[in-house]
């Protein structure tokens, strides 16, 4: 990709942090025009070539070598709000310490890089909204960085007892229509809406078999836009 195309991705979405963080209250109606097939481009190239396939076993490379073929009906299909997100394949990994597996969901490859580009777009906004205290999700913060952020509060002043709290099936029990209902406070573009709102609607493909429950989804512990 050219630097020059780079360029232009970056400063639309520095026009949106800049408005969004000079004025917290306003609602963005017009983003789908950011997804554009650059930036869609740039964030299947950052996908590693060792990344699992989705339900329809297209591979990393595959993925890219036909990019041109499918880019432009995924693109359309945005503007007329009828993209149709393709189902998740789950599988198992291994807990740490435990003898339990973790569910996790594997998009598309090229749905990934969709999902991929959409979150570069909205993080303009929310990121300007975060407290710098929160970690979890964010760009460029993770963990480690939450700790070294603990590690500095502790050791710089007294510090009594420290809280960890963890939510029970935070994922599986999340409202689907609060959630969109929270994004809209910020997000008035109806195709980014719609875009949200048919991942969260996307099925469930397991030993074969899908399942197009909503709350099956959210359980991998994993957001749409990982």
């Amino acid at each position: 990709m050219q630097r020059e195309d780079q360029l232009t991705m970056e400063t639309g979405l520095e026009h949106i942090a800049a408005k969004a963080r000079c004025e917290p209250k306003l609602r963005f109606t017009s983003l789908a025009h950011h997804i554009t097939r650059e930036r869609v481009q740039r964030n299947l190239l950052r996908i590693p070539q060792r990344s699992a396939a989705g339900v329809d076993g297209q591979t990393v490379k595959a993925a890219k070598e036909s990019f041109g073929e499918w880019i432009e009906p995924m693109l359309q299909s945005i503007h007329r709000q009828g993209y149709r997100a393709p189902a998740v394949r789950r599988v198992y990994i291994p807990k740490p310490g435990k003898t339990e597996k973790r569910p996790l969901g594997v998009p598309t490859v090229s749905d990934r890089a969709l999902q991929r580009s959409t979150a570069a777009v909205l993080s303009a906004i929310y990121e300007q909204d975060f407290l710098p205290c929160s970690f979890g999700g964010r760009p460029h913060l993770s963990a480690h960085h939450a700790l070294s952020t603990l590690n500095e509060a502790i050791c710089g002043g007294r510090t009594s007892w420290v809280l960890e709290a963890d939510l029970k099936d935070y994922f599986g029990s999340l409202s689907h229509e609060w959630l969109l209902r929270f994004v809209e406070h910020r997000v008035g573009d109806p195709r980014v809406i719609s875009l949200i709102r048919r991942w969260l609607k996307a099925g469930v493909l397991e030993d074969g078999v899908s399942t197009r429950v909503m709350k099956e989804l959210l359980k991998e512990g994993r957001s749409a836009f990982c």
